[in-house]
């Protein structure tokens, strides 16, 4: 498709130069090599740039939800912490048992019961970090500071954590595109930029020495699928999986493409992202070099600017993108309109019940085990006392 446009256009472009004919009715758009060859009018169509990226999908598996909240440094950090407080309460509770017994009962034997800690400490410790309270009933000094220090850490991560939980299940149920701005594609080594060969965009690109269009020159050469012969080709690699591909081109075409997958698919596959406001390109009619008609063409075109007709055709003729896409709700959107509110929902609490769930299968396994335990001892004390009766 790519080959027999460029040979339509080079064949019209002969055309006009031998003067076989005066005037290219035909989408075109200013290219330094189009404009030493050609009389470009005044455009009569703007062409926003942007991408197609693959439509993005809410994502059901919300189970990590429990572990998102923290990042690893700080699950490592709670876990020492977690540990120590332990270690050093058993150590406490051991030295205050072993070494300052003997201390204690000869200056005052009624204070030792309360030097030694008799409750659980690991069950404590549990129970304060889950937020399910906890006793301890020593009231000795060190203990108790190592104590109170524990409980005002739990304290405040725990109201830390319910605090970003709740944004962060929030959030994670929205759907995420592959890119949101045009500086994702130039800057995330991972997206792939794919276009039509041969086109408009791939001549401005392909033949840029610096700045914007040299980096997505250099972006385009590091892969050699980068360059599509059709249109369709670079809708499929958009559709691939893993997503990485992103298709370039005018917002018209890719509302083209976009209208072509959805009814052949009736799914909303694909999407637009990404459009830069200075990437705005000009389409009009070509002319040839010093035609006399210029003037006239140009005013003509003005005449529709003005009458409102060009407008009026463009969005006649426009393909409708919806339920896909629509300027409204995705390109158009004001920055100050206020988001909508999102409620939570089960699907945002996956993860708590995950975890739920995973606790009460280790709680009917450990009882399991219990009781096979439990039946295990009566049965050996059974066969002990039977065999003893019977020697």
């Amino acid at each position: 498709m790519a080959k027999n446009s460029t040979k339509l256009y080079k064949k019209h472009l002969v055309a006009l130069i031998s003067e076989e004919c005066d005037l290219i009715l035909a989408v075109i758009r200013q290219t330094p090599e189009r404009l030493r060859l050609l009389e470009l009018l005044h455009p009569w169509m703007y062409s926003q740039t942007a991408f197609i990226i693959p439509m993005p999908e809410v994502s059901q598996n919300n189970v990590d939800a429990v572990i998102k909240p923290f990042q690893l440094w700080v699950w490592m950090a709670l876990i020492l912490a977690f540990a120590s407080v332990i270690a050093i309460l058993s150590c406490f509770n051991r030295l205050f048992q072993s070494k300052g017994r003997s201390i204690i009962e000869q200056d005052n034997p009624s204070t030792f019961p309360s030097v030694r800690v008799t409750e659980s400490i690991f069950m404590y410790v549990v129970g304060t970090l889950l937020n399910q309270g906890g006793y301890i009933s020593n009231t000795f000094t060190p203990i108790r500071l190592v104590v109170g220090a524990w409980c005002l850490l739990t304290l405040v991560l725990l109201n830390v954590y319910n605090g970003v939980l709740i944004s962060y299940v929030t959030e994670a149920g929205r759907p995420q595109p592959l890119i949101n701005t045009f500086d994702d594609v130039l800057s995330d080594s991972r997206i792939l930029l794919v276009l039509d060969k041969g086109f408009a965009g791939d001549i401005v690109i392909s033949t840029a020495e610096k700045g914007l269009y040299k980096t997505m020159k250099d972006k385009l050469n590091a892969h050699p699928n980068s360059r599509c012969l059709s249109t369709q080709q670079c809708i499929d690699l958009v559709k691939s999986l893993p997503p990485r591909y992103v298709y370039l081109n005018a917002v018209v075409g890719l509302k083209a493409a976009i209208k072509k997958d959805y009814m052949q698919t009736r799914q909303c596959k694909l999407t637009i992202a990404g459009e830069p406001p200075f990437m705005k390109q000009a389409a009009g009619w070509g002319l040839a070099k010093n035609s006399p008609y210029r003037e006239e063409f140009n005013r003509g075109t003005a005449r529709l600017f003005d009458v409102g007709l060009t407008s009026f055709w463009q969005n006649w003729y426009e393909p409708d993108s919806k339920p896909c896409y629509d300027d409204k709700d995705n390109g158009g959107l004001n920055k100050n309109e206020k988001k909508p509110l999102v409620r939570l929902s089960l699907t945002n609490l996956t993860g708590a019940f995950a975890v739920l769930a995973v606790g009460c299968a280790m709680s009917i396994l450990t009882f399991l085990a219990e009781i096979i335990i439990f039946l295990k001892k009566e049965s050996d004390k059974k066969w002990s006392s039977d065999n003893g009766w019977r020697r």
